[in-house]
């Protein structure tokens, strides 16, 4: 069998492994063949869902050959090496940032896989995500090495200070994703960052707290990178619907930072989305409220763009509509002098 999705039934057991029953019914046993197996392999490692496979074949959901069992398992062992070096790398880069009394927090991967799955081993992830406060943006990235390509990065990074998503820097040979907001354009300019910092949460690594978004921004970034972020693929909605079923309490309050965001269309389109693409319970009270949810049609185009144009131009002007009349020329000189960057 050939195929270019991760929809394939045993990605999709994988991916709800571990699930409340209320939230996924379980699903027939499914038997991954030899001839499948290097496809699943593919799929399994590029959506850091490896962890979850080894879950559902050790509990019997997934069936396949000794050989292909023994492949599966090395893969998720060798991906949970990269994340002991990526979590290595977060402790030396928030050593230099708490130096510099910089106030960041950790976001999805290490976040998420330490404070929302029941087991840290089931969430892989290959870097390090980190929300800075608006405040202590220009420090941080001042502190930080550069891009390293040689081109001179001065109007891409006024351009995202102002209304940007964030900027990837190398430390070590990995890459570090430092966010200033969860997403470009039109739901990234509305946003409100600095609320991320009126409390967090904490996980320890290497014997020391350290801080990460509350579970209901962590939801809100999850729902955002679910459809504002390109091709997440079945990691991202396993993380809205973990989330969801860990903190079942923080929905409301992340439809409410939604509201003030102007995001609830994002939160409404990434639940369903989830929901569609797990199979999850048609009849459960998050379902119902996400399906009820009317997004306005500026916010329907804006979602349109993004789930059919990869492009940074494209998305980035969605941002156009979401700004008063005397900002947007300014916002579209910063954006043009962006894309020349792009293209030196």
């Amino acid at each position: 069998m050939s195929f270019e999705s991760s929809d394939h039934p045993v990605l999709v057991v994988a991916a709800r492994h571990g699930l409340p029953a209320e939230l996924a019914p379980p699903m027939p046993v499914v038997t991954l063949t030899d001839d499948d197996a290097d496809g699943v392999r593919v799929f399994a490692r590029t959506d850091r869902i490896a962890g979850l496979l080894a879950g559902a074949m050790r509990t019997g959901e997934v069936v396949t050959s000794a050989d292909t069992h023994a492949l599966l398992i090395d893969d998720w062992h060798r991906g949970l090496h990269g994340c002991v070096l990526v979590e290595a790398l977060l402790v030396r880069v928030a050593a230099r940032l708490d130096a510099r009394h910089v106030r960041w927090a950790a976001t999805k991967g290490s976040a998420v896989a330490h404070l929302d799955y029941p087991d840290p081993a089931w969430r892989a992830f290959a870097d390090v995500d980190l929300v800075v406060h608006p405040d202590d943006w220009t420090t941080a990235l001042r502190i930080m090495p550069e891009s390293g390509d040689g081109h001179d990065r001065r109007h891409t990074r006024a351009f995202t200070a102002r209304y940007g998503k964030g900027e990837t820097v190398v430390v070590d040979d990995m890459e570090v994703d430092l966010h200033l907001r969860f997403a470009v354009g039109r739901f990234g300019v509305r946003s409100r960052p600095a609320d991320c910092f009126d409390h967090l949460d904490a996980f320890e690594l290497a014997g020391r707290p350290t801080p990460a978004l509350a579970a209901e921004y962590r939801l809100l970034h999850a729902c955002c990178h679910a459809v504002l972020g390109g091709n997440p693929g079945l990691r991202a909605v396993r993380d809205v619907a973990q989330i969801i079923a860990t903190h079942p309490d923080c929905v409301d309050e992340t439809w409410r930072v939604a509201r003030r965001w102007h995001a609830e269309a994002v939160v409404a389109a990434a639940i369903v989305q989830t929901w569609q693409q797990l199979r999850l319970a048609p009849d459960h009270d998050v379902l119902r409220r996400a399906v009820a949810f009317e997004p306005s049609r500026d916010d329907r185009a804006a979602l349109l763009v993004f789930a059919t144009d990869p492009g940074f131009r494209r998305q980035a002007l969605t941002a156009l509509g979401a700004l008063p009349w005397r900002e947007r020329p300014r916002f579209l000189w910063a954006a043009r002098q962006t894309s020349r960057e792009f293209h030196r």
